[in-house]
């Protein structure tokens, strides 16, 4: 993958980076030097429009080069709470056990901030997160990466909220750099250095372990809404995937074009120009989300259409029931009976 393609759903990882390193005694103009990005655009929520590869491996070298410290990624990799990522923070946390709370990360690993393919295995004795190289990162920084995504694993969320991740084993995909004694500190547990990826393992007995915040309804319901948020990053355009992702940041809320434009640092003329360009409006985009989420829910989920209206935004179920037959040809109910 060439550096200079468009990730730009990482450029909320810069935050908590920020936050440690100012704490550090760093401060955030420091950290963004020649990235070309201000600390005022991290300010608004929602996706920067412009943020490559390129910008996100210079801030990180800004990061090592303030810092001196060869182990910063794992000293940053705590600031990466569960709470940071959104929606698939809300799918872990709310994970029925631990085995569940592992398919999601395998399942939605694009919507973390890391640049490794992730993938979750069990075998008799142990459930192992894999993290495989998926593109090139440079060689200054590959440490770096490595040590930040699995430090984060484990720094879960606030101490009441921390994922029973206890690892039995470590595997890096460096070599420790003569800082071997360091690693094993860190982690507390045997680790070993240059696999072909990077390992972390746990008893196979901690898999039936219930997650803080187990609701198996609200879980299943933000990886559906996580599920739409990878489909709309890859068949999208990058402009109409930005607001796609803007109308499903928060699960169950629908926000108006006024809001979306202002999240994407626009006014709502502009935004509705640009869709136009792209034969797109947000009423569709709006009703395309609504759709799929529809489907979702009332073939997998066991809320009433009443429940599921209400989180589609619609101020009753009868208006609920006309817009899906508009879209489907069927009223809601006879399409869960048929999906079932």
């Amino acid at each position: 993958m060439a550096v200079s393609t468009n990730v730009s759903h990482h450029i909320k990882a810069l935050q908590p980076a920020i936050k440690a390193m100012q704490a550090m005694g760093f401060d955030a103009n420091q950290c963004l030097a020649g990235t070309g990005i201000e600390p005022r655009d991290l300010l608004t929520p929602g996706p920067h429009p412009e943020f490559t590869l390129a910008q996100e491996f210079r801030f990180h070298r800004n990061l090592l080069q303030l810092s001196a410290d060869p182990l910063l990624g794992l000293k940053l990799g705590k600031a990466y709470t569960l709470q940071t990522y959104g929606l698939f923070g809300y799918a872990f946390l709310s994970a029925p056990t631990l085995r569940q709370a592992m398919a999601v990360v395998s399942s939605y690993g694009p919507l973390t901030f890391t640049l490794f393919r992730v993938e979750f295995r069990e075998t008799a004795a142990a459930g192992i997160l894999q993290f495989s190289r998926l593109m090139q990162i440079p060689d200054d920084l590959f440490t770096y990466y490595v040590d930040r995504d699995l430090a984060a694993v484990l720094a879960g969320g606030e101490p009441e909220l921390q994922s029973p991740i206890h690892p039995v084993g470590i595997t890096l995909m460096h070599g420790g750099q003569g800082r071997e004694a360091a690693y094993r500190d860190f982690f507390r547990c045997p680790v070993s250095f240059n696999g072909l990826r990077s390992e972390m393992r746990v008893d196979a007995a901690s898999l039936d372990a219930p997650m803080p915040l187990q609701d198996a309804e609200t879980s299943a319901i933000c990886q559906q809404q996580c599920q739409l948020l990878l489909a709309r990053m890859s068949k999208s355009s990058g402009f109409i995937a930005r607001v796609r992702q803007c109308i499903v940041a928060r699960p169950g809320s629908f926000p108006d074009i006024d809001c979306v434009a202002d999240k994407l640092h626009m006014t709502a003329r502009t935004l509705r120009r640009r869709l136009s360009a792209e034969d797109s409006s947000y009423q569709q985009i709006l009703a395309d989300v609504r759709y799929e989420l529809a489907r979702e829910y009332l073939a997998t989920s066991k809320l009433s259409i009443e429940e599921i209206a209400a989180m589609l935004g619609y101020s009753s179920p009868g208006n609920f029931t006309h817009a899906f037959k508009r879209w489907h040809g069927s009223p809601p109910r006879q399409y869960r009976q048929e999906k079932r």
